[in-house]
């Protein structure tokens, strides 16, 4: 609606004959208000593989046990006759569909034919987009009771089976080498607090979780990130070469970081992480699998006059799955306190 006295727009009788007459002055783009970005998902997006059909098409044989026994000998050179043992079993991931209606009425298209600020068409396909990556966020972060869910972070790394079925196909229960790895910082420190000593003593639990191999990155909440900073950032240091520049970088020095290396380990922040929580993943195991005819495809336009409607519809379509080959390399600790409340 016209705001009418405000500025130099007169109200009454005056304001609505002027806005009979006069043009908007549009701003010709559509500023959206509703979604939040994340940096796990984009991370997990850049490097996911694709795969094709099949049923169970994410196979992965994993060894859970030895297959083979070491003994000692004596001069005689005689050993134990060998065992067939059994160590291999599969972990098996079904993809899973999302996908995003785009509607288009013939009407609204001849309206805006020669008239248009914002082609409608072009903000809902926007709006798709917009809507598919939220709703994989806030899965990827939330445990879902439904088997048409994608897994979740949560899934990956607890130590019990997820309410929904056993992760991968394989029970945690009888296989613990297939339990993530969680704990309460405290549990592993005795202190609550967002500091680079008590990050790194976590990071060192997930290594020794993990079989020894260090994580890749690391997730914390935008408030537990702030604070996380205050530890490192009054350590920073600035040196000036006499004379030349101040920085040797083109746009001068920069304060801070974007990621906070603790141990060799950057740790980012995410608006859906929660600011009592580090997770700490181990990316070689970890990702997302996305059909390769299937990967945020369109589908369509097909027409409505089936329907006795003039129209078009088209769907956006991702056939995907989160899935993890090791869950023991991927950490989570609890418990933390004292992040800021931004």
């Amino acid at each position: 609606m016209p705001q009418f006295g405000t500025g130099i727009i007169p109200s009454g009788a005056t304001g609505a004959e002027l806005a009979a007459v006069t043009r908007r002055a549009f701003v010709p783009k559509v500023v959206v208000q509703i979604y939040r970005s994340t940096a796990t998902l984009s991370a997990f997006i850049a490097q996911a593989e694709g795969i094709t059909g099949g049923v169970s098409p994410v196979t992965v044989p994993v060894q859970g046990s030895k297959m083979v026994v070491t003994s000692t000998t004596d001069y005689s050179g005689s050993f134990t006759a060998p065992q067939v043992l059994n160590g291999l079993q599969n972990a098996e991931f079904n993809l899973k569909a999302m996908v995003t209606p785009i509607p288009y009425y013939v009407m609204e298209g001849l309206v805006q034919v020669d008239a248009a600020v914002i082609p409608i068409m072009e903000a809902r396909m926007n709006d798709a987009g917009n809507s598919i990556t939220d709703y994989l966020s806030t899965n990827l972060w939330t445990p879902s009771a439904s088997n048409l869910d994608i897994w979740s972070i949560p899934d990956v790394v607890s130590a019990s089976n997820p309410a929904r079925g056993n992760f991968g196909g394989i029970d945690r229960t009888t296989n613990t080498f297939w339990q993530g790895h969680t704990a309460t910082v405290t549990s592993v420190t005795g202190s609550t607090a967002w500091t680079r000593d008590n990050v790194l003593a976590c990071i060192a639990s997930a290594a020794k979780a993990g079989s020894g191999e260090m994580p890749t990155f690391g997730v914390v909440g935008l408030g537990a990130w702030a604070k996380l900073a205050t530890d490192i950032t009054p350590k920073e240091d600035y040196v000036i070469t006499p004379t030349s520049a101040f920085s040797q970088a083109e746009d001068g020095a920069q304060a801070v970081f974007t990621a906070l290396s603790v141990a060799g380990v950057p740790i980012y922040a995410d608006l859906y992480s929660p600011d009592t929580t580090l997770t700490l993943f181990n990316i070689q195991y970890i990702g997302f699998k996305i059909h390769s005819d299937a990967a945020f495809a369109i589908a369509g336009p097909e027409s409505l006059l089936p329907n006795f409607q003039l129209g078009y519809i088209m769907v956006l379509v991702c056939l995907l799955e989160f899935t993890c080959s090791k869950p023991a390399a991927q950490s989570q600790f609890t418990g933390f306190t004292g992040a800021f409340s931004l």
